[in-house]
């Protein structure tokens, strides 16, 4: 455990680059609160003052009072910077002046509502897209929101209240806030505040405490806010301990964690651990470990429909490449502090136990440390089927195999035979133990144990005396025979282990390989049609897959009818389903759960700026891809997002450098 807990290499490199490119961006402090009235901007103003009595320099750059007295007192003593004017369809609105903010170049800006939508013809759609170009420029960033404006949570928020929100902020928006303070205040204190009118004015406030301000409307809202706060210090606990290489778990919250394979049995175990979390109110994680063997077909989908399920009743999945799966199921599990593991009862009667290594189940309870341990009992169907499954695999080889071996083993014997005389059998003895090596290079287990018990019957009829018979006089050539047949099981294991290392090796290089070429060639791209045509050749190169992208419109939020890339795809059908996947905001067509009758598979090309448009991905095979190939898929999808959101804004800066 010790080799496994060490930093991963690819991780140290991608948080080292991460901090780099913090150091030259500006804090970013968030107040949080339940609802509007809680005193965040107070809470801001406040702590701007606190600030600037220590030397900073703090500026206004957009604070809302709603005419609330004791928060227009504190904007007394701040520069304020002046608003920009924006003409729009005979008015005037006033937004927040980006380029002004700049040129001034202060430490610290504050920006009141970060969901706020801005006027067209402002520079930025949303107003956390103006806060994200201030941060780039190395300038600190206060800013205020409200839980249900966050989109992960505002959901949740429609649910309680059953208000639609509309102004929304993505979470890895508030994911790169430095710090967050929650503003808290009591759903008593804040109905007084309601019923006082300094939250609005009283006609509105007693509107408001009939419908959005009900007492179990505040106390939901309130607990959403604190939770949120508390998963965003887990997260820092655990960056630190990574920072620190801290293998230990830290018991400061309830955690669990499930292994999820392709076998029946793991449904069961996911419904249960999804249960206990609801019942602790905890964070759970379903974790996939890739350890290079291959899946059949009936398998592979078993798989896809397990994490399917996870994701459906909330879990957050990890996938992980390790050739060992308990080594890598307590590897997450220390990474993330999860301080309980769910997994099944471990069979009985498993007569191979001894020869290949500990069970799962009891390596896990022997090697958890102080993480607790929940072992579930399988029903008797799925246990029985569980357990013929798994003696099939310990000893299964293709029929070649097996006829490969017993064809060698032959020969050899015929060859050896006639010179047993000159070279004496002890050196037969030997040149069986290095066919057993070679052939596990390239025979699967089962047939590598069925040629160790051929050379043994081979080495003890025709070669150790008495010949001709399975009879053995001398201890010590007892002693060899069962040393060697030891030695074979030995290798065979060793070498079994060394191509199950090799294969996620090898699957680790494929995905950089795809991933580097795309951003390589992506990189170069000058245009929408090559971004389409680079995307298509990947697809098509590593994936078996073909693609089709649509944009949004220009100057608006409608989806554009034309389409970049192969326009045989270009159906009406398949465009409707587009349409609901970009205005939605979700996967949607062939292999998912809505609008499934699609010829093509529809994903958001979505950014921290906004949804660009979708790329609907036709699978030749006909196959569903695995989870593995899904999450090199997300990868590529983000990739191509970021790209054409370049290509989008070169466009811009030209047409307005035309302009001007």
């Amino acid at each position: 455990m010790i080799d496994e807990l060490r930093p991963d290499p690819d991780d140290l490199l991608r948080r080292i680059k991460q901090d780099e490119s913090i150091k030259h961006r500006g804090k970013f402090k968030v107040f949080l609160g339940m609802c509007a009235g809680v005193g965040k901007t107070y809470s801001m103003l406040e702590a701007a003052h606190a600030v600037q009595k220590d030397g900073k320099d703090v500026v206004i750059g957009y604070v809302e009072t709603h005419k609330r007295e004791e928060t227009e007192s504190l904007i007394v003593g701040l520069e304020l910077i002046p608003r920009k004017v924006i003409e729009y369809r005979g008015n005037n609105f006033k937004e927040m002046d980006i380029d002004a903010i700049l040129q001034r170049k202060p430490a610290i800006v504050l920006v009141d509502e970060l969901a706020h939508t801005n006027i067209p013809g402002s520079r930025h759609l949303k107003r956390f897209q103006d806060v994200l170009e201030i941060l780039e420029n190395g300038i600190d960033v206060y800013t205020t929101i409200n839980i249900q404006h966050i989109e992960s949570r505002s959901i949740t928020v429609n649910e309680i209240t059953g208000v639609d929100i509309q102004e929304k902020v993505p979470d890895s928006v508030i994911d790169q806030a430095t710090d967050i303070e929650v503003v808290d205040i009591s759903p008593d204190d804040l109905l007084k505040r309601l019923a006082e009118g300094k939250v609005y004015i009283p006609g509105k406030a007693v509107q408001a405490t009939q419908n959005f301000f009900r007492k179990g409307n505040l106390h939901a809202l309130r607990e959403l806010a604190l939770r949120m706060t508390a998963e965003k210090v887990d997260t820092e606990l655990i960056n630190y301990k990574r920072d620190k290489n801290i293998g230990d778990v830290w018991k400061t919250a309830e955690k669990l964690l499930v292994a999820v394979g392709p076998g029946p049995y793991s449904a069961k175990l996911i419904q249960w651990t999804r249960r206990m979390a609801f019942n602790l109110g905890a964070q759970w994680y379903a974790v996939t470990v890739e350890t290079g063997i291959p899946l059949s077909e009936s398998e592979r989908a078993n798989l896809n429909k397990n994490i399917q399920l996870a994701e459906r009743l909330g879990g957050i999945v990890i996938n992980i490449i390790n050739p060992d799966v308990v080594a890598g199921v307590l590897r997450v599990a220390h990474e993330n502090n999860v301080n309980q593991i769910v997994i099944g009862k471990s069979l009985k009667g498993n007569r191979f136990r001894v020869l290949w290594s500990k069970n799962i189940s009891n390596r896990i309870l022997n090697e958890s440390g102080n993480i607790d341990v929940y072992v579930i009992k399988a029903d008797k169907s799925v246990h029985a089927d569980r357990k013929q499954k798994i003696r099939f695999r310990l000893v299964a080889s293709s029929l070649n195999d097996y006829l490969i071996a017993f064809g060698i083993v032959s020969i050899l014997t015929l060859i050896c035979f006639p010179f047993s005389h000159y070279v004496g059998y002890q050196t037969i003895g030997m040149i069986y133990l290095l066919t057993i090596t070679i052939l596990s290079l390239f025979l699967g287990r089962g047939a590598v144990i069925f040629t160790a018990l051929l050379n043994s019957f081979a080495w003890n009829y025709f070669f150790i005396p008495p010949v001709f018979t399975f009879h053995i006089d001398r201890l010590e050539d007892i002693i060899t025979l069962s040393a060697n047949f030891i030695i074979a099981l030995v290798v065979s294991i060793l070498i079994t282990r060394i191509q199950k290392y090799h294969a996620v090796l090898a699957i680790n290089q494929r995905h950089s390989d795809i991933l580097n070429s795309l951003l390589e060639n992506l990189n170069k791209a000058t245009s929408i049609k090559e971004v389409a045509a680079i995307t298509r050749n990947e697809l098509h190169h590593s994936f078996n897959a073909d693609a089709l992208i649509y944009l949004k419109e220009k100057d608006g939020n409608k989806l554009e009818r034309r389409a970049f890339g192969n326009q045989e795809l270009n159906s009406i059908k398949d465009y409707a389903v587009a349409v609901w996947s970009f205005t939605s905001n979700e996967v949607a067509g062939t292999y998912t759960d809505t609008l499934s009758d699609s010829n093509l598979q529809f994903i958001p090309l979505a950014t921290v700026y906004g949804v660009w448009g979708v790329i609907g991905v036709h699978f030749l095979d006909k196959k569903a891809p695995s989870y593995d190939m899904q999450r090199i898929l997300k990868t590529i999808y983000t990739q191509v997002a970021l790209s054409i959101e370049r290509e989008i804004n070169n466009d811009k800066r030209v047409e307005s450098a035309q302009m001007n």
